[in-house]
């Protein structure tokens, strides 16, 4: 189930490429139209795998589903990834803080 998911992931990427490609030649500034599609499919790779919402934002905000769309990482990776956060039971938007001297 997981690999015909990101089979769809990936034509929706390479669909969404097509369309920007074509906009662009017009001299026409856009981020996508296949944005909310994409994301929807990704939340159910985590699902399939065994995570939740909250596992869903983790992932979403450690950026993994970024780089796999850029070819940044791979597909092993990509699920290895995710595993690991479900597993470590890793939710919610990563903390990041700044300390200033």
């Amino acid at each position: 189930m997981v690999e015909k998911l990101l089979n769809l992931l990936d034509d929706l990427e390479a669909k969404d490429h097509q369309i920007l490609d074509a906009i662009h030649a017009l001299n026409v500034e856009s981020d996508g139209f296949l944005t909310e599609e994409s994301e929807q499919v990704e939340r159910l790779i985590v699902y399939v795998l065994g995570g939740n919402d909250k596992h869903f934002e983790y992932i979403q905000d450690s950026g993994v589903f970024m780089d796999y769309a850029n070819k940044e990482t791979s597909r092993s990776e990509l699920i290895s990834t995710i595993r690991q956060a479900i597993e470590n039971d890793w939710k919610g938007p990563i903390q990041t803080s700044a300390t200033f001297s």
